[in-house]
């Protein structure tokens, strides 16, 4: 039975490392896929204490904040598209006011860890979401309220990238060395946007993110975001000094168009990048 029970723990690891998408630090991490971020905070006893606990309560308290302290450090990592992160964005000082809030709204994550030193350690985790609420620009948007893309004609006389209907959109980066962040952008090869603000709606964005990230075609596939018959193309080049935008042939532009005017597959999100 501990056999059993070890070969499953070890299994949930590897699939929980092959699932994570982001960067991880010694006291946190960025991640794009699950779209949160994550802090460790460390609390000692103090001096002077009159009880355990006093000693554990204060303990705690140290521990949050030393977290939140984390999470600013962390958050400032984060990249939000081809050119930009989280540190340059937050020099306009009411973003940097409003993110500091979202951090302040982060939740614990589990129960506190009591170490054989005497401290404390406990996990703190906010939501990309949130930061997705303050960053993103109000204005640029796909209209909310635009009408539904109409069903591909039973006869199949529509320029449909097949006969099935397309559930979502897979763009295999592997070999690219892509980085994931919050607003990747697809490109065509003179540049031009494809994927951008303008295609899919700001709730939608916030709520869902721009993008899913996979590693591996086969885990792209089964990702909820685009599961069912998504359109597969290969991504041929990467876009921006963060190399986040993604360049595509300009063969495939003419399916993805086709794909979404159909299927409607760009205006929620159903957007999966495959990496290595």
């Amino acid at each position: 039975m501990k056999r059993i029970f070890a070969g499953l723990l070890l299994i949930s690891v590897v699939f929980a490392q092959d699932t994570f998408v982001g960067d991880t630090f010694d006291r946190g991490t960025i991640d794009y896929n699950g779209r949160k971020v994550k802090a460790t905070g460390i609390g000692y006893i103090p001096q002077n204490v009159i009880n355990a606990g006093q000693a554990r309560r204060a303990a705690l308290r140290i521990a949050k904040q030393d977290a939140m302290r984390q999470l600013i450090e962390i958050v400032n990592g984060v990249t939000l598209t081809s050119e930009t992160t989280m540190s340059g964005a937050m020099f306009d000082d009411v973003i940097k006011t409003q993110v500091q809030g979202v951090i302040r709204g982060a939740y614990q994550v589990g129960d506190p860890k009591y170490l054989s030193d005497t401290s404390i350690e406990v996990a703190y985790e906010v939501p990309m979401a949130g930061i997705s609420e303050v960053v993103i620009p109000v204005t640029g948007f796909l209209d909310p309220f635009a009408p539904a893309a109409a069903a591909a004609p039973a006869d199949g006389t529509a320029e449909a990238p097949t006969t099935s209907s397309i559930t979502g959109l897979i763009i295999d980066c592997t070999g690219l060395g892509i980085r994931p962040a919050m607003s990747p952008q697809i490109l065509d090869q003179n540049g031009g946007v494809i994927y951008g603000p303008g295609n899919y709606t700001r709730e939608f964005a916030i709520k869902n993110g721009v993008a899913g990230y996979a590693r591996g075609l086969d885990a792209g596939k089964a990702d909820d975001r685009v599961k069912g018959n998504p359109l597969v193309v290969k991504g041929v080049a990467t876009s921006g000094s963060n190399n986040v935008d993604i360049v595509i042939g300009n063969s495939d532009i003419m399916r993805i168009r086709s794909a979404n005017s159909s299927y409607g597959i760009l205006k929620d999100c159903r957007v999966l990048i495959v990496l290595d």
